[in-house]
């Protein structure tokens, strides 16, 4: 319902990460949408792109 954040991972970058909200919904949304709050993970049919490491 409310998602925050999305990444690639996995091996081989298809696995897309998401992230949902859970603060301050009420309980009967929280009940509704039983995710908030969790991570979860889906296998794509497309590859992320690796991030570049930065080094001070």
């Amino acid at each position: 319902r409310c998602p925050t954040s999305v990444a690639f991972g996995g091996p081989d970058l298809r696995t897309l990460y998401v992230t949902s909200a859970s603060k301050g919904r009420s309980n009967d949304e929280l009940a509704k949408y039983p995710h908030s709050g969790k991570v979860l993970a889906f296998t794509v049919d497309v590859t992320g792109i690796e991030q570049a490491e930065y080094r001070a």
